[in-house]
């Protein structure tokens, strides 16, 4: 294997073209992951899975077939089973010592498979594997000590409790500030900031926090 980064595609909706995912997913020697029909969603912009891994219930046989003969690599799996395809996507780049992975294709379909999907973020920080899911004009992320965002004046931050209260948390450059204050869980105060400097800091004394950055294409 001749890089530890991967792009993990799931079976959601294009939000953008094939140029804008392509400026998301730029770099060299990237390996790609599907997991079940995020292989047609890679393959509508124009990537080719190196692997498919699923229970294969959003391709038919004749397209993992195809894809087989093409070179795909082609794990299928149980229908019944305990975890959903993005999450053993995911159990692969770690078996595999991919530890730097962007998530593509996580929007749309069922609200449930959604909220799974973001919570993979989360399953990959638990496993020391830094992961975005990046989408056009939309990036999401695990902040726990520190983040800086660099050159985002006017894009859309909002910061969401993983844990039940999250300790000290400082945020600089945005329009709404916060100086070692404690964001809650159940409470929506890191919502709907706006981020107003060249550079902006997140930084955190104890606890996760998910964000979400929203830009314009």
């Amino acid at each position: 294997m001749s890089t530890n980064k991967a792009v993990v595609a799931l079976n959601g909706e294009l939000r953008g073209d094939k140029e804008e995912y392509k400026k998301l997913i730029e770099g060299k020697d990237l390996f790609f992951i599907a997991a079940d029909g995020g292989a047609l969603f890679l393959e509508n912009i124009g990537f080719f899975p190196d692997v498919i891994i699923g229970d294969l219930d959003s391709l038919t046989k004749a397209q993992y077939q195809r894809y087989e003969k093409l070179g795909a690599k082609i794990i299928k799996l149980p229908v019944e089973k305990d975890e959903t395809d993005g999450e053993l996507a995911l159990q692969y780049c770690q078996e595999r010592g991919f530890d730097n992975i962007i998530i593509i294709g996580f929007a749309g379909g069922r609200l449930d498979q959604q909220l799974a999907n973001i919570s993979l973020l989360e399953y990959a920080f638990r496993n020391r594997i830094t992961a975005f899911i990046k989408e056009p004009g939309l990036e999401m992320g695990i902040i726990e000590k520190e983040k800086v965002f660099l050159q985002k004046i006017g894009a859309g931050l909002s910061l969401i409790p993983l844990d039940e209260k999250v300790i000290g948390v400082t945020i600089t450059g945005c329009k709404y500030s916060l100086e070692s204050g404690s964001l809650i869980r159940y409470k929506t105060r890191g919502i709907s900031n706006i981020i107003e400097q060249e550079k902006a800091v997140i930084t955190v004394e104890r606890g996760l926090l998910l964000y979400v950055l929203n830009q314009s294409k």
